[in-house]
């Protein structure tokens, strides 16, 4: 077998300028302060890791702190944190000031951090407070000196680890840091749990993707001659580079096959190298490949059974023909006593030539070396358990199996790593029906796997999970038949199925069976609680008298528990919520926020983060309803910030803030915020979040212009079928308005009917009607005047639709169930649009109609405290409003320019929010209505002065879009003599006999443009 260089060895990098060029930058920008990302693509054996090491080793040289981690393919162990444990672990040998600075890193530390040692707050605390605690770690490290963090293999990693790299790259701002991550691209195939992590990551400004290309004709053939050393004749040095198809590792392969004839297939390649080795060395090369990329010598030797002598000489002759690499580091892996594949090609190919029985024999040889009583030192090692598991799955050894899933859960849970609790539980739940006595075997009972399953689903955004596991865990606690704790476990269920819209009904008789299990026991924290989440479910039913009756016998329950009972305070602190909601809906806001400000210490004080975060929303939504947008986000700024330090971002309130914050953000015009916060950036999230957050973030995407991705978006909201009322109010408005801004009133009208359909049925038809229901109306009634003046329909048929439209958004504001006991002025306000609209259809045209809708929407820009803002700034609806005004004072035959100043206020609201759709409609009527909306100084000099008036080019560029004389003078607003006359005129300045010639000389001449070719008509 021909003698080969090892890559990296003696050999320098051949090509790759544009990627190492791409590399050098990266860390010029962070030595600067300036960080970056950098995802590092290519197939397997590309070269990937030798651009690695060449980044290394110039950040090492420029002075950098170079921190690496390496994902490793686990199969199904799901080892957390497996890359950012090797992170850390490097972080507090090298500098464990910040470790000790940032306890909660403590979690990532071999060994991992227990939660049973931290107290009642800090058992709360979930994911994100070791991501803030890693994140402020390297702002520290970085503030001193640059630093390198690479995480290397990411197609293997963990859904922690990919979620903690999310958010370390999501907040790069000021730290000298360069952030370098490298995958296969050849296996994310279409399901890959990275793909949607990597679309959402590359859209962040700090990051940026190097795809490493294979090598190309001469620099293959460079390399292979490079490689072969003299060995190989000029001929087959070509068929070499050719059949490598520039990749690196193939080329290598290739080099040391070719002396006994060159192979087909890649996997042929690869086991080329492995047959010509001694059949012991072979036999132990299947044995490694069991283990993983990586094997201890000890676990190799008990399981191979070989003895000294025979163990070594064959370790020495893989290491010697590069197949294995032995001791310090490979590619970043610490081996110390240990070996590693030296590509992890080399161990699948071996791996999946195993034959099954030999396979299943070697993962329960190994699972059975796991398990032994006597290496402590073992158990205590990161992933412990979680490897246990898979060996002994793979090795059919299912009572071992379910213990070491229900240990890895433990293990999971004390590293914050929700993800991999749930995984561990649910498997640790399939395989307890078929293993017997499995609770003695678990050391647990079902229930409480169960439970861990159901609280892990949640954490990790997914409450529709959630749900499912917290009804089986309630179905396991009535089979036990311990009432109190079936009451507590009910309530928590019915708690989740509150997560979801349309579960509430169901809620409620959950709720009821939870009180009715402990009514007649003795009084109890858990009574407490039952009958404050039976007051809520009720609360959100509607049953306010109900509701306020079982929220104060919570409190009488909840204030004869001793003093210290932290239950009985969070039930109190639930119960003070519902009774603020309740006092809200009976016209006291004030007495409701009172209530609120004693609820949110006394829910942290019990560490109940979903009562804290549920009074936060309340609070919020108190201060929206009365127009006071700029309190209403403090509100929901400050719960967004408790949950996302509490892990809780995509589960119950913690999701209600930061949908309703969005929706806030849009109606104050922060739209930038707005749809920052709308964005996941690689959260993976359960279908109900992401369809929530998705609708929310349609309000700025359709005024802002964004068409085509917010149809796609709203096309896959629409196909959900959603039951959620915020996502069908919100579908329903967003899709009624980008259908109207792009001049389609009767899809939009269809819309409106769909949602407000809708808000009528399934689980709302026996409740109050929606105030929803009177935006969507508006937006009917406005579709409706559109479709009259394009004359689709009959006059009269529009008419009626139209005031059925509007009696629908009478009666909501009528008979709806506003929070504050009166329609508050949102719900105002868009009672008022629909009443302006349904003028344009009947008429006569009214301009104060839409001043009075301009009042109405004053809230948009009021104060702090709610008052009238003083800089005449207007919102988004207001601007719609003043351009609504402006036309109708046109057709009134007011002078033009009266509305000028309507116009230009509208204009500049538009621009400010970078509203296309609507600075584009108020160009247009400005342009037919002759209004100059700049200020003529502002105008630049021209050079050859234009001959035409602007409103002989309005007519001009009608004219040249077919319009006849009265077409045209009905656009602009002008009499058809008038046309007839400014025609006359513009042919007289252009020397042209005829309105056809005229045209042709303005085109000639470039005073008419193209677009003056199409007059758009102004849509909401």
């Amino acid at each position: 077998m021909t003698g080969v260089a090892r890559l990296g060895v003696g050999i320098g990098l051949v090509g790759r300028r544009p990627e190492i060029s791409a590399l050098a930058t990266a860390l010029d920008r962070a030595a600067t302060g300036r960080p970056t990302g950098v995802l590092l693509s290519g197939d397997a054996g590309v070269g990937k890791s030798r651009l690695v090491a060449e980044t290394v080793e110039r950040a090492a040289a420029a002075g950098f702190t170079v921190l690496l981690g390496r994902c490793i393919d686990t199969a199904e162990s799901a080892l957390p944190y497996l890359p950012f444990t090797e992170i850390v672990g490097a972080l507090a040998t090298a500098h464990p000031e910040l470790v000790a600075d940032h306890p909660a890193m403590r979690h990532l530390l071999p060994g991992g951090y227990p939660r049973g040692t931290q107290n009642g707050e800090d058992r709360d605390l979930g994911q994100l407070r070791v991501f803030d605690a890693v994140l402020s770690a390297l702002d520290g490290l970085t503030a001193t000196s640059p630093a390198l963090l690479v995480v290397e293999d990411l197609h293997w990693a963990d859904r922690s680890s990919r979620d903690l790299l999310v958010f370390l790259l999501s907040r790069l701002t000021g730290q000298r840091l360069v952030v370098l991550a490298t995958y296969r691209a050849d296996d994310l195939h279409r399901r890959h749990p990275l793909r949607p992590v990597l679309s959402e990551l590359v859209r962040l400004p700090a990051v940026e993707r190097v795809d490493v290309a294979p090598l190309g004709a001469e620099e293959a053939l460079e390399l292979v001659r490079l490689l072969a050393d003299g060995s190989l004749s000029e001929p087959m040095l070509h068929r070499v580079a050719r059949r490598c198809e520039g990749n690196a590792f193939f080329a290598e392969e290739l080099v040391t096959a070719c002396s006994d004839g060159l192979p087909h297939g890649l996997a042929e390649v690869l086991l080329a190298r492995v047959e010509g080795l001694a059949p012991t060395t072979q036999r132990v090369l299947r044995i490694a490949s069991v283990a993983g990329r990586r094997v201890d010598h000890g676990r190799l030797s008990a399981v191979s059974g070989l003895t000294v002598d025979e163990l070594e000489q064959a370790l020495r002759e893989a290491v010697t023909h590069h197949v294995l690499v032995a001791g310090g580091e490979s590619d970043g892996i610490t081996t110390d006593d240990a070996y590693v594949f030296r590509h992890a090609l080399l161990r699948e190919a071996i791996y999946h030539e195993l034959l099954p029985g030999e396979r299943s024999r070697l993962h329960a040889a190994y699972a059975g070396l796991l398990a032994e009583a006597d290496a402590p030192q073992r158990a205590a090692a990161p992933g412990h358990a979680a490897e246990l598991a898979h060996h002994a799955m793979a090795g059919h050894d299912l009572p071992l199996a379910l213990a070491a899933s229900v240990q890895a859960a433990n293990e999971a849970n004390d590293r914050e790593a929700p993800a991999e609790v749930l995984l561990h539980a649910e498997r640790a739940m399939e395989l307890w029906p078929v293993v017997p006595d499995a609770e003695t075997v678990a050391g647990i009972d079902e229930g409480t796997v169960t439970r861990w399953a159901a609280g892990a689903a949640s954490a990790t955004g997914d409450p529709d999970r959630g749900i499912a596991l917290g009804r089986r865990a309630l179905e396991l606690a009535e089979q036990r038949g311990d009432p109190k704790l079936t009451s507590a476990i009910a309530r928590r269920y019915a708690w989740r199925l509150l997560d979801l819209s349309g579960r509430e009904h169901e809620a409620l008789e959950v709720a009821r069976h939870a009180l009715e299990l402990v009514a007649d026991l003795p009084p109890s924290s858990t009574l407490a609680w039952a009958h404050a989440v039976l007051a809520r479910v009720l609360g959100r039913l509607d049953n306010l008298a109900e509701a306020r009756e079982q929220a104060e016998a919570a409190l009488e329950v909840a204030h004869g528990r001793p003093a210290d009972d932290v239950m009985a305070a969070g039930a109190t602190a639930d119960a003070l919520v519902t009774l603020a909601v309740c006092a809200e809906y009976g016209g006291d806001p004030e007495r409701a926020r009172r209530l609120l400000g004693e609820a949110i210490p006394l829910a942290r004080r019990s560490a109940n983060l979903g009562v804290e975060l549920r009074a936060y929303y309340a609070l919020g939504i108190s201060f929206l309803d009365e127009g006071r947008r700029a309190q209403a986000g403090d509100e929901f700024a400050a719960g967004e910030e408790r949950a996302a330090a509490t892990g809780t971002t995509w589960g119950g309130y913690g999701l209600e803030l930061r949908v309703a914050h969005v929706i806030a953000r849009f109606q104050r015009g922060d739209w930038d915020a707005a749809e920052a916060a709308a964005e996941l950036a690689g959260e993976s999230v359960s279908a109900t979040v992401a369809s929530r957050l998705a609708a929310a973030g349609l309000l700025t995407a359709v005024a802002r212009g964004r068409f085509e991705s917010a149809g796609r978006r709203l096309a896959e909201l629409r196909d959900s079928a959603p039951v959620d009322e915020q996502v069908i109010m919100l579908v329903g408005q967003t899709g009624a308005e980008a259908a109207l801004w792009q001049g389609r009133p009767a899809e939009a009208a269809e819309l409106v009917t769909e949602a407000l359909a809708g808000l009528e049925s399934g689980p709302y038809a026996q409740l109050a009607p929606h105030l929803g229901g009177i935006m969507l109306a508006a937006l009917g009634v406005a579709a409706q005047a559109e479709i009259a003046a394009s004359g689709q329909m009959p006059a009269d048929d529009v008419a009626a639709a139209a005031r059925a439209l509007l009696a629908a958004a009478e009666h909501a504001a009528s008979n709806g169930l506003p929070r504050a006991g009166a329609l508050g002025p949102e719900g105002r306000a868009w009672l008022c649009r629909a009443r302006a609209e349904f003028t344009r259809i009947i008429g006569p045209p009214d301009p104060s109609v839409w001043s009075s809708l301009v009042s109405a929407f004053a809230y948009e820009t009021c104060t702090p405290h709610g008052e009238p803002s003083a800089d005449e700034v207007h919102g988004y609806r207001q601007a719609y409003a003043l351009l609504r005004r402006a036309e109708a004072t046109l057709a009134t035959g007011a002078p033009h320019g009266e509305v000028a100043p309507d116009l230009r206020a509208a204009l500049a609201a538009a621009e400010r929010l970078a509203a296309t759709p609507l600075a584009t409609a108020v160009r247009e009527l400005a342009a037919r209505a002759g209004v100059l909306l700049d200020a003529p100084d502002a105008r630049p000099a021209s050079v050859d002065p234009d001959p035409l008036t602007p409103r002989e080019r309005a007519v001009l560029g009608l004219v040249a879009a077919g319009r006849t004389n009265r077409q045209a003078g009905a656009e602009l607003f002008i009499s058809e003599k008038t046309v007839s006359v400014h025609l006359s005129r513009v042919m007289a300045k252009l020397g042209a006999s005829s309105r056809t010639e005229a045209v042709s000389v303005a085109y000639a001449r470039g005073l008419l443009a193209p677009a003056d070719r199409e007059m758009a008509r102004v849509d909401p």
